[in-house]
């Protein structure tokens, strides 16, 4: 009987240890100091806005993306200056010509290259002229084109100054000095009186981010 008693007695307190023991682990567990730290960052997407002519472009939309080139709007005399009194107004003659600024803004948050090409329209073949100069004359447009230049964000700006000309005479011209005659030039002036020969100049501004 006393046996049995001791035993009972040995597995209690051993049982009682366990406990003791198992208690101490487990405070242990949950006893430290624990802390979550949590970080956020957000990143802003970089705007793309272009004024180009006055023409704000600040969206895909392709009514946006057309500014005014009026290249024709102004008629000037045969010197480039002065104020052309003896054609009506808004119609181009041999001895007229004129220019207009294209004039780039980058409102962007980027920096970035313009290039700028240009097309004509002259069916009739109209001896129009034109320079970025003033003074070196081509027919072919695509000699005007504009190569990639760099333009800075943020309000950086570039101007580029468009002549035309339609010489008096062809020997007043640089490339029509054969071609263009006072019998080709009267021509023309009849058809006006049914439907008016055109010439059209259209200029592509090709803007690009900087890598």
């Amino acid at each position: 009987m006393i046996y049995e008693k001791n035993t009972k007695k040995t597995i209690i307190i051993l049982l009682i240890a366990m406990v003791a023991v198992g208690s101490y682990f487990v405070a242990s567990t949950y006893a430290k100091y624990t802390t979550d730290v949590a970080g956020s960052s957000t990143g802003t997407v970089a705007k793309w806005k272009w004024v180009i002519n006055n023409s704000t472009i600040d969206s895909t939309s392709a009514a946006t993306n057309v500014y005014t080139f009026n290249l024709f709007d102004t008629v000037k005399d045969s010197d480039l200056t002065s104020n052309e009194t003896d054609v009506d107004t808004g119609k181009i003659a041999p001895g007229t010509g004129g220019s207009v600024d294209i004039s780039i803004e980058n409102q962007s948050e980027v920096n970035a290259t313009y290039a700028i090409a240009f097309a004509e329209t002259n069916a009739n073949n109209i001896p129009i002229e034109y320079s970025v100069n003033g003074t070196n004359w081509v027919s072919s447009v695509s000699s005007l084109n504009v190569a990639a230049t760099n333009i800075a964000m943020k309000n950086g700006n570039a101007t580029l100054k468009v002549y035309w000309r339609w010489a008096s005479t062809g020997d007043a011209s640089t490339n029509y000095t054969s071609s263009q005659t006072d019998a080709t030039d009267t021509s023309l002036g009849f058809a006006a009186n049914t439907t008016a020969p055109t010439v059209q100049l259209t200029a592509t501004v090709t803007v690009t981010q900087v890598d």
